[in-house]
C-alpha cells in the first residue's frame, strides 16, 4: 500500500470506485509496461499489430486532452 500512499495526493476517484480497483493502479505488479502513450493516430494500428503478435490483451484505454495539475482522475 505504500504505492498507493505516494500517489494518493495526486489520484482523484469518483465516488463508487471500489478501493480494491484503485490499489490496482498502484500495485507494482502492474506498474510496468502496462501503459503506452504515443500519438492518437498511431494508436489503432499498434493495437493491430499487438494483436498480430500474440498481445490480445492490447487496447486502447484513454486520451490525453489537456494539461492538468498532474492529478490523475478516475472515472
Amino acid at each position: 500500500f505504500s504505492n498507493r500512499s505516494f500517489c494518493s495526493h495526486r489520484v482523484r476517484s469518483q465516488a463508487g470506485i471500489a478501493p480494491e480497483l484503485l490499489d490496482i493502479l498502484a500495485d507494482a505488479q502492474t506498474s510496468g509496461g502496462l501503459l503506452i502513450a504515443l500519438a492518437e493516430d498511431a494508436a489503432s494500428s499498434l493495437v493491430e499489430a499487438l494483436h498480430r503478435s500474440g498481445g490480445d490483451q492490447a487496447a486502447l484505454i484513454g486520451r490525453a486532452t489537456q494539461a492538468s495539475s498532474g492529478a490523475i482522475d478516475v472515472v
